[in-house]
């Protein structure tokens, strides 16, 4: 009798053994599941956020190169980058001796220079910049004719331009006041402009091939 109620028991013994196994095989292979699960989805929010930050990335370097093509073209359009327009500084001088009547306007223009330095070279390494003077000699009826040509230049002329120098003095007369005068020479003014322009290195290397 004994004997049998030890098989029984040891029957449900391993049954118990083998219930409790079948349960911890189960729970792990779900504690694995879900832990892959887990570090599946945290790897596709971590792709997501990546994806997130390139394509904002990507937008905004969009519209910061689309504002500097703007900024390149105007530049273009302006005549600060490319090749010099010497016939439209030429013509708007013409134009402004014509309709304001300047008595005496002569000009030259010296041959294009390239200027460089560590600094240019540092901050712009794409870019060669040049530099042509303009020297202007005139004959003016009043001081603010030098204005005149000058602001003309400014708002008119192609390129980009500053003051080297620039020199007037009133000569000489028979009459000491200008309103008395019979001339419409009554100042000489001698100036100096540097004009600068601007291209890509590329360009420029391309331009030679081409020549």
């Amino acid at each position: 009798m004994m004997i049998d109620i030890f098989k029984n028991l040891r029957k449900e013994f391993a049954v118990l053994i083998i219930s409790v196994i079948i349960a911890t095989l189960v729970i792990l292979v779900s504690i694995s599941l879900w832990q892959t699960a887990y570090d599946e989805k945290q790897q596709a929010e971590a792709n997501l956020n990546m994806a997130k930050k390139r394509y904002y990335t990507g937008l905004n370097q969009k519209k910061l190169l689309a504002q500097f093509e703007h900024r390149f073209t105007q530049l273009e359009k302006s005549g600060i980058v490319g090749k010099e327009d010497r016939l439209n500084w030429v013509d708007t001088i013409e134009n402004i001796t014509s309709h304001h009547k300047i008595p005496y306007l002569k000009y030259h223009i010296d041959k294009r220079q390239a200027l460089s330095s560590n600094h240019l070279a540092r901050k712009y390494p794409g870019i060669d910049l040049f530099k042509s003077t303009m020297k202007l000699q005139m004959q003016l009826l009043h001081e603010g004719d030098l204005y005149t040509i000058i602001n003309s230049l400014h708002h008119k002329a192609r390129g980009l331009f500053d003051i080297k120098s620039c020199a007037i003095i009133r000569n000489t007369t028979q009459t000491e006041s200008l309103i008395e005068s019979t001339t419409n020479k009554n100042f000489s003014a001698k100036c100096e402009l540097n004009w600068y322009t601007m291209q890509k290195k590329s360009s420029r290397l391309a331009m030679k091939r081409r020549s």
